[in-house]
């Protein structure tokens, strides 16, 4: 499968859910966004009606911020803490 140039040239490879993340960001380059803002408008659902449902969707929720730090570390959007809220927006 072929890689971006940006990711051939950074030696790091983005996973689609990444690439979503920065398109949808991209999309709205003048907003920032909280986690389940973000989440929402990337049409993640989680789904709490099932045991085993429930417990993947809590761990993916504690995951995703996670995630969007290490893009902000590796420059791919920023971020910033306003009112003890933490808000992602397009580099």
């Amino acid at each position: 499968m072929p890689i971006e140039r940006s990711e051939f040239e950074s030696g790091q490879v983005l996973t689609r859910l990444e690439k979503s993340v920065i398109a949808f960001l991209k999309k709205n380059p003048d907003k920032a966004f909280e986690v389940n803002e973000i989440m929402e408008g990337i049409n993640i659902q989680t789904d709490f009606q099932d045991l085993w449902k429930a417990i993947a969707s809590g761990i993916f929720i504690l995951w995703f911020p996670s995630m969007l730090n290490n893009l902000v570390t590796s420059g791919k959007i920023r971020s910033n803490v306003i009112g003890g809220t933490y808000y992602y927006m397009a580099k």
